[in-house]
């Protein structure tokens, strides 16, 4: 206790000096707790693009072929596939109902066409995936859906359709009867020209029912995503391996539109790193400085202290303590700028690589507790770093070199 009270004594004592320490050691706080809070934040920000990209790959037959159903089955049993979903496109005449008009007119049985997306997973299609379409009402169709479909808002209203409601479909001789059970919004970019191609038209429907449609088992497309999108090109390197008959399989992946997202978030945090270790070893460097100085000018001081039998080691604790004590000041100035100062940092950084994102929306948010946490514990090590070169060159000497230096 008599050391803590002589320690505080010495800094209340020294007031000016003790500040000059003071904001010293502020700097170096609130730039460590900024930046290790902006790593973080940028760490877990991409730790939660990994989860939430649709990272994958798709196949298509080539020159308007069909995928055999067989190939894309034999595909999806792959290790390192989290989820997947089977595509059929087609036309069908909706019975009874009035399709928004749109697109070049050809004939009386292209007015009646409706387009027809068959899917094993709604919300994994590109237009939901790309935000073109949002859903409404009801709910996405899955695997487990049968005879079931998503309408377009406008659709619904024309018609005077709502959940629950039925509809029927027919191309040539085929007809399947489906059960609305979503509606959604949105519009693609650059709609084809036929009626069937306008996004009004779009009916989303289970993939049996597209498939009792068409007459075929075979699909348009089948997309795949990756457990692990850092894992994707690997993925599909050994896709195309499999025994499938290439020649009429078109493969498409999106690897590196993700990976550009990624790697750009990913070279932030390099980057932070690297800004961290050099803010450490600046403060290192200056803060030695400093206290180099204030230990030199406590050398009366010192040598009083041995000369009525006080040991270098309580000295050295002492001047410890001192700094310790002005060090938990300065860090609790620095917790309340740095946050501040660190999201301000985050939203700069976001807005700066937002063009990489694309469709990604990001906002700054808090760092978690455990990176002020350690932002304080870097910059306590740095103050003990720094005392200890400070003190070194009067704990070398013998009490007796230090009390000749006082003649």
């Amino acid at each position: 206790m008599a050391i803590l009270t002589r320690a505080w004594t010495a800094v209340a004592r020294r007031l000016t000096r003790s500040l000059i320490i003071l904001a010293v050691m502020a700097l170096i706080f609130t730039l460590l707790i900024s930046t290790v809070a902006v790593r973080q934040t940028m760490t877990n920000l991409r730790l939660n693009v990994e989860r939430n990209i649709r990272a994958g790959f798709s196949l298509s037959g080539t020159k308007g072929e069909g995928l055999p159903i067989k190939d894309a089955n034999a595909v999806r049993h792959l290790a390192g596939i989290g989820a997947y979903n089977y595509q059929m496109q087609t036309a069908a005449r909706p019975n009874g109902l009035a399709l928004i008009d749109g697109g070049i007119q050809l004939s009386d049985e292209a007015d009646a066409a409706a387009g027809v997306t068959g899917t094993t997973d709604s919300q994994s299609l590109s237009q939901f995936t790309g935000r073109l379409y949002q859903l409404e009402q009801g709910k996405h169709l899955s695997k487990d859906s049968q005879q079931s479909a998503l309408i377009h808002t406008a659709f619904a209203q024309k018609n005077g359709l709502k959940l629950g409601d039925r509809i029927q479909l027919q191309q040539g001789d085929r007809q399947v009867t489906l059960t609305i059970t979503g509606v959604f919004s949105g519009k693609t970019d650059k709609p084809g020209p036929l009626p069937s191609d306008q996004t009004e038209n779009q009916i989303i429907t289970s993939l049996a029912a597209a498939q009792q449609l068409s007459g075929s088992k075979q699909l348009t497309r089948a997309t795949y995503f990756s457990s692990n999108p850092r894992a994707l090109p690997d993925l599909v390197r050994r896709v195309k391996t499999l025994p499938l008959e290439w020649s009429k399989i078109e493969l498409t992946d999106n690897a590196a539109s993700f990976a550009s997202v990624i790697n750009s978030i990913a070279s932030i945090e390099r980057i932070l790193a690297i800004g961290t270790l050099g803010i450490s070893l600046a403060g290192l460097a200056t803060l030695s400085l400093v206290l180099v100085f204030w230990v030199r000018s406590r050398i009366h001081e010192i040598g009083t202290l041995l000369a009525i039998g006080t040991s270098k080691r309580q000295i050295a604790e002492q001047i410890m303590i001192e700094l310790l004590l002005i060090a938990i000041v300065a860090l609790l100035g620095a917790m309340l700028s740095s946050q501040a100062l660190s999201h301000h940092l985050t939203a700069n950084l976001l807005n700066n690589s937002s063009h990489v994102a694309g469709t990604l929306t990001v906002q700054p948010q808090a760092a978690p507790l455990v990176s002020y946490l350690l932002a304080a514990i870097l910059g306590l090590a740095v103050v003990v770093a720094s005392g200890i070169v400070a003190l070194a060159p009067i704990l070398r000497r013998t009490p007796k070199q230090i009390l000749t230096t006082l003649r």
